[in-house]
């Protein structure tokens, strides 16, 4: 079945009326110059053009915002790359096979050995190949990721690890946490922390 569009670009190029080509016959234009069906019908192709014109151009904006989210860190002048720490998750919860996640995983990286620059980061390493007690070691800038690779314990500063237990400890309320459940929310919301979370723990 002919689209309208066709019929209007049909009846534009050969300078025939809609009328004509829809039922082979001229309709005259009612006294009261209500809009023919014509001008009706081109109104409403107009009109779909630009909706379809306004929804790509939105949803581009829309796509150019959510990559640009993610990679501003990468192109901040400002920013230095570092290297973080972390306790390799559960294989579950990274598994490429996970349909929900596609294998990236998000967890909270310690940035030096103060403990007290903390960066939240989103990404994906695979599948532990077999490393004993894993860790991961990400060069990263901000957010954004650089490269990842999955580590045992006795190749990082054991520091590294008081950090990631302290934290462990703060997250799920083991010791003394009764005077800095507020701070709890900020590991939540924020991306980036400069909280010394030995202290907090041991407040």
């Amino acid at each position: 079945m002919t689209s309208l569009e066709t019929l209007h670009v049909l009846s534009q190029l050969f300078n025939i009326s809609l009328e004509k080509l829809l039922f082979n016959e001229e309709i005259a234009m009612k006294k009261d110059k209500e809009p023919s069906l014509a001008t009706q019908i081109d109104h409403d192709v107009k009109l779909k053009s630009r909706y379809r014109r306004w929804t790509f151009g939105l949803g581009s904006l829309i796509a150019l915002a959510l990559v640009s989210i993610g990679t501003i860190d990468r192109f901040d002048p400002f920013l230095s790359y570092k290297v973080g720490y972390t306790k390799l998750p559960s294989e579950k919860e990274i598994s490429p096979n996970n349909k929900a996640t596609n294998g990236y995983w998000t967890a909270w990286f310690t940035d030096n050995t103060m403990g007290n620059e903390w960066t939240k980061l989103t990404l994906t390493t695979g599948l532990n190949p077999g490393v004993k007690d894993p860790y991961v070691m990400a060069y990263h800038k901000g957010s954004y990721v650089k490269v990842a690779r999955i580590v045992p314990r006795t190749y990082i500063n054991q520091t590294y690890v008081s950090n990631l237990a302290a934290l462990d400890a703060l997250l799920n309320h083991k010791g003394n946490t009764a005077t800095n459940n507020h701070d709890l929310k900020k590991y939540k919301t924020q991306i980036h922390i400069s909280d010394t979370v030995q202290q907090l723990v041991t407040e």
